[in-house]
């Protein structure tokens, strides 16, 4: 009973820190807004420390490469930043539309969000998404259908056979270890041959970098392993836009678009002005539209009022 008690109250005090800490070791962790509302975090400012890289300074604040390069445009993705630079961290987000419940994937935006089953919590980590061409990540549903620590992992044969091409062959069978590309934690899915698993490369979290399978920073997949139960929805959805309400005001956020969405929202504002006009309930003068076309056309992933 006591040593019950000693684990719960620990646990009590991981959730306390994810809300004061300013840079976690795990995900982030905010309570779900009230009903009428749709946004968790905020945008920081944060300086670098000598030697950072822009990953470095992502993993640190739990962002993706791309969400921080997208927020800092001009500042480089691979070299070293001098000490002191300022850094913008866009760690405030609209909610993904449909249901809160279980795990949601937005490929476009390159995040995850789960919402534990009785709590009033949503916990949102970076993930790395299937390449470009045959190594798309799928959208649709599916749930959890296992967990495996310390896994072996034997790539396919079309994954063998694009590395021999590339001139770097793997072997068929990586057994566990620190050079197992699935890292020490995996989620398996409904669908037979994608994962939700770590990475011995968590440079390559928040872009796109897979076979397909979701990847996400070790400290992050350990925590997720810990929490999400065998049997757990799971809805991956593209939205490269999202909009939502904050204490009354209209906000949108805009994602680069995935290549092979064909629907094209950046040029073609239909669907935007649709979703947008949902939202709004017939109050469709209440928007400023040249902010929504700003903010597409920036995709910097911050959300922005767009009400008058």
């Amino acid at each position: 009973m006591y040593k019950q008690m000693i684990i719960k109250r620990f646990a009590q005090w991981l959730t306390l820190a994810s809300f004061m800490l300013p840079a976690l070791s795990f995900g982030l962790t905010f309570p779900l807004p009230p009903s009428g509302n749709d946004i968790v975090g905020e945008v920081k400012v944060v300086k670098t420390k000598p030697g950072d890289t822009l990953s470095d300074v992502a993993r640190r604040y739990g962002v993706g490469i791309e969400e921080i390069r997208e927020a800092n445009p001009g500042v480089s993705r691979r070299s070293r930043i001098a000490g002191g630079r300022k850094i913008v961290i866009p760690s405030r987000f609209i909610l993904p539309s449909g249901p809160r419940k279980g795990i949601v994937i937005n490929l476009a935006e390159q995040r995850l969000y789960y919402f534990p089953t009785g709590q009033n919590i949503v916990i949102t980590e970076p993930v790395g998404i299937g390449r470009e061409g045959q190594w798309r990540t799928p959208t649709g549903t599916t749930q959890v259908t296992g967990k495996a620590k310390n896994p072996a992992w034997r790539p396919t044969a079309n994954v063998r056979a694009e590395a021999a091409r590339n001139g770097t062959p793997i072997p068929e069978y990586f057994p566990p270890g620190p050079d197992n590309p699935l890292g020490r934690h995996v989620l398996r899915l409904g669908w037979a041959t994608y994962l939700i698993h770590g990475t011995n490369r968590p440079e390559g979290v928040g872009s796109r970098v897979s076979a397909g399978c979701i990847r996400m920073y070790p400290e992050d997949i350990a925590a997720l392993y810990a929490m999400v139960p065998v049997g757990t929805p799971v809805r991956v959805v593209s939205e490269p836009f999202k909009v939502g309400w904050h204490n009354g005001h209209l906000y949108y956020e805009a994602h680069s678009q995935l290549v092979e969405d064909k629907r094209r929202f950046s040029t073609n504002m239909n669907l935007v002005v649709n979703a947008i006009n949902n939202e709004t309930g017939g109050r469709e003068s209440m928007v400023q539209w040249s902010k929504v076309r700003r903010a597409t056309r920036k995709a910097d992933g911050i959300p922005e009022i767009i009400s008058e």
